[in-house]
Order: structure tokens, then C-alpha cells, then sequence
């Protein structure tokens, strides 16, 4: 009977030391995990700081004094003209829809 103890007493510390080494384990790759967790947070601020200076500089480019000093820069190449009223055409001065077309085919 002395044996039965024995067998039981060497399951509990198999038992014992197995959940110690996962218990271990499971430390070490919790910690892995947070460290990751952790060097994931900083490129997603990383890249929330980049992004929100993208858009600083996107509202720059995309201003009308930006606009206006590009065009005053470049006016000789673009040869853009103020728009006014009287630059757009009436809908009864367009040719009907599909006039150009049969120009094309004769």
C-alpha cells in the first residue's frame, strides 16, 4: 500500500513541476506579446503624428494664398484666365447632344 502512496506523491510533483514550467512559459510569452502590443502602439502613434502632419501640410498646398502664389508663379506657363459670367456658355448656345459624333463619321 506504501507503494500507492508513493506513485501518487510523484504524480503530484510531476503534476506540480509541469504546471510550474507552463505557468513559466506562459509568463515569458506574455510578456513577448505585451512587449509587442507595446511596439505596435508607438508605430500607431508614429504614424497618427506623420498622418496629422500630412494633413497640416495638404491644408498648406490646398490654400487659396498657396493657389494664388502658384498660379502668380506659373501664370506664363498656365495662361489661366479670371473667370467671369460672361466666360460661359448658354445651354441654348450648346450643340444638341450627339452633334459632334456625326461630324466625326462623315
Amino acid at each position: 500500500m506504501m507503494w500507492l502512496w508513493r506513485v501518487i506523491v510523484a504524480l503530484g510533483v510531476g503534476g506540480l513541476v509541469y504546471s510550474a514550467v507552463s505557468l513559466y512559459e506562459a509568463k515569458i510569452e506574455t510578456r513577448e506579446l505585451a512587449r509587442a502590443v507595446d511596439r505596435l502602439e508607438a508605430r500607431q502613434q508614429a504614424i497618427k503624428r506623420e498622418i496629422a502632419a500630412l494633413d497640416t501640410e495638404w491644408s498648406y498646398l490646398n490654400s487659396a494664398e498657396h493657389l494664388y502664389y502658384l498660379i502668380g508663379l506659373h501664370s506664363d506657363v498656365l495662361r489661366l484666365q479670371e473667370r467671369v459670367p460672361d466666360s460661359f456658355a448658354r445651354l441654348s448656345e450648346l450643340p444638341p447632344k450627339g452633334a459632334g459624333s456625326q461630324e466625326g463619321q462623315q
